[in-house]
């Protein structure tokens, strides 16, 4: 039975230990390579959860010595553990969630300046391309030959980072089309009256592709 109590984190790390034992450090490296952008509370969880699972049995702790290297603590996932994501992996997924701070401030832009708002859009372009970025390199590490850290997962990884690639290019394209849309605004208040035409088929267009 999965422990519904547990973290996506938690089962992140049962994941990552599946291939192989891990040291604290080597799982925030892991978490620290595309996994904070699709689950931002795993770079905030990842040192705590693996204790978490010790108690919980799933995991064990070995300290490790080697030579004149300081100790370090590396965890194996136990039987327990692997049953544990089993079951996790056969349930049914929470809905998605974005925590997207630079659309809030677009929602309350009227209370801002109109240069306040086209740089918030201008940064959400960047942001998104910067993170695209990434999910690029991460690509290109994990198709090289003889490359990645976990290449029995390298077909799951190429399903994940083509829905990462498409994230962010959809947040580009859209800020692209805002700063657009947003050019011949005077200030972030009179549109509400001066566009309220060209808001209305903003919305019905929305309405007309949830309905093909």
């Amino acid at each position: 039975m999965a422990q519904r109590d547990l973290t996506p984190t938690s089962y992140m790390i049962l994941g990552l230990l599946t291939s192989k034992d891990w040291s604290a450090y080597e799982i925030a490296e892991q978490v620290g390579r595309g996994v904070a952008e699709i689950w931002p509370s795993a770079d905030r969880q990842r040192y705590n959860a693996p204790k978490l699972l010790v108690e919980r049995g799933l995991v064990t702790a070995t300290t490790v010595t080697k030579g004149t290297q300081r100790s370090r603590t590396v965890y194996s996932i136990t039987d327990e553990g692997r049953t544990a994501l089993s079951d996790w992996l056969a349930t049914q997924t929470t809905p998605p969630a974005l925590q997207f701070e630079g659309m809030i401030r677009v929602i309350f832009a009227n209370q801002g300046t109109i240069e306040d708002l086209r740089s918030n859009l201008a940064t959400i372009r960047e942001q998104a391309t910067q993170s695209r970025s990434l999910f690029d390199s991460h690509a290109q590490r994990i198709s090289a030959p003889g490359a990645g850290t976990l290449p029995q997962q390298n077909h799951l990884m190429a399903l994940a980072n083509r829905f990462m690639i498409g994230h962010f290019d959809h947040i580009a394209e859209w800020a692209d089309w805002a700063l657009e849309e947003t050019a011949d605004w005077p200030d972030t208040v009179q549109p509400a009256t001066t566009h309220r035409k060209r808001t209305l088929s903003i919305l019905a267009q929305s309405i007309d592709n949830e309905s093909s």
